[in-house]
C-alpha cells in the first residue's frame, strides 16, 4: 500500500506541474532572488545594498519590467552579503541556477531528515513519499519558485536538532541566522548543552560576519533599516501574522496590534510548556518550530516551510485520532490558500497538489488510520471548495503586476517607497476573505504544533 500511495502522490505531482499548471505571470526567474543577487552587486560596487539605489541594479536583471519602478527592498541580515556578494559575480541567469539547485538539494535533504528524525523504520519507501509530501507542500515549493533562502536557512536549523558534532552544529546555527523565521525554531534547543554551545558560536560567527560589512554596531544599524520596512509591510495583505490577519478582517491598526502582542504572549507561554515537557530534541524542534509567525511581525507564505519538519514527523508518528488533527494541520499548511485567490488558473493544480500530499501523508505512516485520512481529507475538501468559491470573488493583486505606470517619488527613502508599492498594488486593503484564507495557514500551524505534543510520548532519540 505505501508504495502505491507514494506513487499515486507522484502521479498527481506530474499532472499538477505539466498539465494543469496556471498561466505564468511575467518577471524574473526566482524573483525573490532578483533583491539577493542585486544586493550584492551593489556591495562589489561599493553600493549601499539597503539604500533605493538598488533598483538601478534590479531594472538589469532579465525579464524585469523597467518600464515602471518595481522596486525590491533587501533586507536580509548583513551576514549573508558573503555569500550575495559571491553570487552576484555570475551573470544572473547562471547564478539564479546554481541558487536553485542548491535549493533543490536541500529540499532533499529537508525531506530525508524529516524521516530520519521521526525514526522511521522503512527508510527505503518512507523517503520517496518524503520528497512527495514535500514537492506537494506549498511553501516547500514556493520557496523554490520565489529563490527564498528560508528553504536552507530552514535546513540548517533543524539541522542544529540533530546529534551532529558542535562544529557543524556551529555551522548549521549560522546558516539557520540568514532568515531569522527560520531560526525561530533554535529556541526548542536552548539549555542542552552541546547545541547551546553551538548556538552560541554560531551567533558569534554571524555578528563577527556582520562586523565585515557594517561594523561593529551593525545590529543596532540593521534594526535601524528593518524597522522602516516592518512598519511599510507589516499589515500587508502578503503577510501571515495575527496582527495582519486582524487588520485585513477589519481592526484597526492599534486592535490588530493588541492582537498581535496577544498572540505572541500565547505563544510564548505554549513553548515555554512544551520546552520543559518534551524530551526529545527534534520533536521538541517539530512542536516549536511551527509557531514562528504567532511570535513574528514578518511573516510571508514561503516561510511557513519552517513547519515541515512538524508535517513529516507527524505523517511518520501520528496515530489515532491525533493523526487526524495532524493531516488536517499538514494540509492547512500545504494549501496556498491565499494563492487561490491570487492565481485563479492554479485551484485544480492546487487540488490535485494537496490530494498528493493525503497520499504522501498516509504513505509515510505505518498500516491502519484510514477511518482519521478519511475524515480529515473530507473536512479539508469542503474547506477547500469553500474557500475556492470565496476567492474566485474576491481576487488578490498581484506584485508587481498590478503596479500599473507606478514611479516613486524622487527623494522617497527605500522603506517609503516599498510602502507606496504595496499601496499600489492594493495590498494594504481591507479584505475579510483574504484575512480567512492566512487564517487557515497561521490554524495549521498551531495544530501542526499540538499534534506533535500529543504525540510526544511515542518517540524514541535519534541514535
Amino acid at each position: 500500500m505505501t508504495r502505491w500511495l507514494t506513487l499515486l502522490a507522484f502521479a498527481l505531482i506530474a499532472v499538477a506541474v505539466f498539465a494543469v499548471r496556471p498561466a505564468q505571470t511575467p518577471g524574473p526567474f526566482l524573483r525573490d532572488f532578483e533583491a539577493y543577487w542585486s544586493a550584492g552587486s551593489a556591495w562589489n560596487a561599493g553600493g549601499d545594498p539597503y539604500d533605493r539605489a538598488i533598483w538601478s541594479i534590479e531594472r538589469s536583471v532579465p525579464n524585469v519590467d523597467s518600464s515602471h519602478d518595481e522596486m525590491l527592498p533587501f533586507v536580509g541580515p548583513p551576514a549573508t552579503l558573503i555569500f550575495w556578494s559571491l553570487l552576484a559575480r555570475l551573470p544572473y541567469v547562471l547564478a539564479a541556477r546554481l541558487w536553485v539547485a542548491l535549493l533543490a538539494v536541500a529540499a532533499l535533504a529537508l525531506a530525508a531528515i524529516a524521516v530520519r528524525a521521526a525514526n522511521s523504520r522503512f527508510w527505503s519507501s518512507a523517503f520517496p513519499a518524503a520528497i512527495a509530501l514535500a514537492v506537494a507542500f506549498g511553501p516547500v515549493t514556493s520557496a523554490l519558485a520565489l529563490g527564498q533562502v528560508a528553504l536552507i536557512a530552514s535546513l540548517a536549523a533543524v539541522a542544529v536538532a540533530m546529534p551532529l558534532s558542535v562544529p557543524w552544529r556551529a555551522a548549521a546555527a549560522f546558516v539557520a541566522l540568514f532568515q531569522p523565521n527560520a531560526a525561530f525554531g533554535l529556541v526548542s534547543q536552548l539549555g542542552r548543552n552541546r547545541a547551546t554551545i553551538a548556538m552560541i558560536l554560531g551567533m558569534a560567527a554571524t555578528y563577527a560576519a556582520g562586523v565585515a560589512f557594517l561594523g561593529w554596531q551593525w545590529p543596532v544599524l540593521y534594526l535601524r533599516r528593518l524597522l522602516p520596512h516592518d512598519n511599510a509591510e507589516h499589515l500587508s495583505a502578503i503577510q501571515f501574522t495575527p496582527g495582519a490577519i486582524a487588520h485585513g478582517a477589519g481592526m484597526a491598526a492599534p486592535a490588530a496590534t493588541a492582537v498581535a502582542i496577544a498572540t505572541a504572549i500565547v505563544a510564548v507561554a505554549a513553548i515555554v510548556a512544551m520546552w520543559r515537557r518534551i524530551a526529545d530534541p527534534i520533536a521538541r524542534f517539530a512542536a516549536i518550530a511551527p509557531l514562528a509567525p504567532f511570535a513574528s511581525s514578518f511573516f510571508h507564505e514561503h516561510d511557513l516551510v519552517v513547519a515541515y519538519l512538524a508535517a513529516g514527523w507527524c505523517a511518520v508518528r501520528t496515530r489515532g485520532n491525533v493523526r487526524a488533527v495532524a493531516l488536517a494541520a499538514t494540509l492547512l499548511v500545504a494549501i496556498d490558500w491565499l494563492g487561490l485567490a491570487q492565481r485563479p488558473t492554479g485551484i485544480l493544480q492546487s487540488a490535485l497538489l494537496a490530494t498528493a500530499a493525503v497520499c504522501a501523508f498516509g504513505a509515510l505512516g505505518e498500516e491502519g488510520g484510514w477511518p482519521q485520512i478519511a475524515t480529515a481529507s473530507s473536512v479539508l475538501a469542503i474547506v477547500f471548495v469553500l474557500a475556492a468559491w470565496l476567492s474566485s470573488g474576491h481576487p488578490v493583486p498581484v506584485w508587481p503586476d498590478a503596479l500599473g505606470a507606478f514611479r516613486a517619488a524622487a527623494d522617497a527613502p527605500i522603506a517609503a517607497v516599498w510602502r507606496d508599492e504595496q499601496a499600489r498594488t492594493g495590498l494594504l486593503g481591507v479584505n475579510p476573505v483574504w484575512a480567512f484564507l492566512r487564517a487557515l495557514s497561521l490554524s495549521g500551524c498551531a495544530l501542526l504544533s499540538l499534534s506533535v505534543y500529543l504525540q510526544r510520548y511515542d518517540v524514541k532519540r535519534v541514535q
